[in-house]
């Protein structure tokens, strides 16, 4: 095993050949321009990351599609969005196949910003994206009060299709592509970025 530069890579031997495997996975940091990403939205419709050029952009990388704290969020930036301004954008990603994707982002009508699904976990692992147990289980502790008003919303996970103890992550990407901020969650599963942080990125 050898690391080289900020890439991890494995030497493995093959027919006699020692063959050199680079594995692109890495913690997304200030300063970083993404790769491109590419995925289908809850239609199926193909996205690309580099649509979003010239705008301001809020990444988040979500959890499951029902997961009851995610569409919490996206229920408040979906309520909020109008104060984010005209060069904002959202672009949020599920451990999701499409089918379940649409199932839950449906509930929410006519989101005004792009909702993503990874199925096969390809960028939460590419960006290091964290699963943790503890973490799920601080959500459950301390954010338990949020169940109710979810649940209320419909915002239940009947239909289960990816890891449950993904740690979300959040970045804010400038105008150029260029990441500005990144906050993988600390405290919880459920950690993001405060809105008004958010607003004040959108609008400054």
């Amino acid at each position: 095993m050898c690391i080289r530069d900020s890439y991890k890579c494995a030497k493995i031997k093959l027919n006699n050949l020692n063959l050199i495997l680079y594995l692109t996975i890495m913690k997304i940091s200030i300063g970083d321009k993404l790769e491109e990403i590419t995925l289908p939205d809850q239609n199926g419709n193909s996205f690309n990351l580099s649509q979003t050029l010239g705008k301001k952009v809020l990444l988040t990388f979500y959890r499951i599609a029902g997961c009851s704290f995610c569409n919490l969020r996206l229920n408040e930036i979906n309520k909020r969005f109008g104060e984010l301004g005209n060069n904002f954008t959202h672009v949020g990603i599920f451990h999701s196949p499409v089918d379940n994707l649409k199932l839950y982002m449906d509930k929410h009508k006519n989101l005004p910003f792009t909702v993503l699904a990874d199925e096969n976990f390809e960028y939460f692992q590419k960006y290091e994206i964290e699963r943790s147990v503890s973490k799920t289980l601080n959500a459950m502790l301390f954010k338990a009060h949020k169940i109710i008003p979810a649940m209320i919303k419909g915002y239940i996970p009947t239909r289960i299709k990816g890891h449950l103890d993904i740690a979300v992550t959040d970045v804010l990407i400038n105008e150029d592509g260029v990441v500005q901020d990144v906050y993988y969650a600390k405290k919880d599963i459920a950690d993001h970025f405060e809105f008004e942080k958010i607003k004040q990125f959108a609008l400054n």
